[in-house]
């Protein structure tokens, strides 16, 4: 198995992990979040979405949780579906752009009312004119390894709509399993593809937990060649589109067993936890992560 000597981890719990939590984290508690995760050693962190806050109330606050956090030393990503979330992305001062779009027409028009060819469309021209602004960018391809709507995404399109984006000037992109369908053979075969066919592109991987799979996603994309992961403090996350679905996969699970096979994170595991406290005390059931739960069943002991 190819095991790198270093992976980057990037936190996406303020984000994708608080927007489909029941009740709403208050905007001192989530700036109080983020710094914590700054402070376990997190060099990117997905710290909001400027998505219209009447589909996302939980993040309606976006611009406040940015501004709060200007002065850490981190970089701050936010995730944008249009260029109005991009105006106000920028008039808060974020310095990550993360774009989003779906694979498959059936997810897309769910979730962002237009197809995937509309999205794509604006998304080259926004990307282009972020870059020129100096920000960071990146986009977050959804639905790639299984779409509720329609099912088994091709390979060939994933292909197709990378090539599209990386013709264009794209160096990073996420390879979402967004309803947590994927399984390691398939994630290792797609990944291995698509990084031997567009060396120029770095490649993520947004990985979630819902049939339990997230872990062993993970290990197939290392041995693949991915060293870029999403991950949300926790176990936060889900979708509505998958019914019963747990959240991405938990950082703390992810950096303990990185860390027990001798790669690199850069992350304080006990830092991070400290971090994970503060939404366990906020929330009202179980976090879902095992390194949270052995944690709590060892200081119970």
């Amino acid at each position: 198995m190819r095991i790198p000597s270093s992976v980057s981890m990037i936190e996406v719990g303020p984000r994708d992990g608080l927007q489909n939590e029941k009740q709403m984290l208050p905007t001192d508690a989530k700036i109080a979040l983020v710094r914590r995760l700054a402070a376990a050693g997190f060099r990117e962190i997905e710290v909001t979405s400027f998505t219209h806050p009447k589909w996302i109330p939980n993040l309606a606050d976006a611009e406040e949780v940015v501004r709060a956090v200007r002065d850490l030393d981190f970089k701050a990503f936010a995730l944008v579906p249009n260029r109005r979330g991009l105006d106000r992305a920028v008039g808060a001062g974020i310095k990550g752009v993360t774009f989003v779009f779906s694979a498959t027409d059936g997810h897309n028009k769910r979730n962002l009312n237009r197809t995937t060819e509309d999205s794509i469309s604006e998304i080259l021209v926004l990307e282009d004119e972020t870059r020129r602004m100096g920000l960071d960018t990146r986009i977050s391809l959804s639905v790639v390894f299984g779409c509720p709507f329609e099912g088994d995404v091709p390979e060939e399109r994933i292909l197709s709509i990378v090539g599209r984006l990386a013709d264009a000037g794209s160096t990073r992109i996420g390879l979402c399993d967004t309803i947590g369908v994927a399984d390691p053979a398939q994630v290792h075969r797609l990944c291995a593809r698509l990084i031997g066919r567009f060396p120029s592109v770095s490649f993520e991987l947004h990985l979630h937990d819902t049939r339990g799979r997230a872990l062993a996603n993970m290990l197939a994309g290392l041995d693949a060649g991915i060293t870029a992961f999403d991950a949300a403090v926790g176990g936060l996350g889900g979708c509505p589109y998958a019914p019963g679905a747990t959240g991405n996969v938990a950082t703390e699970d992810a950096v303990s067993m990185l860390t027990a096979m001798g790669v690199r994170t850069g992350i304080d595991e006990g830092a991070l936890l400290h971090a994970a406290s503060l939404l366990a005390d906020w929330r009202d059931r179980p976090l879902d992560s095992a390194t949270w739960r052995t944690g709590m069943a060892c200081k119970a002991a």
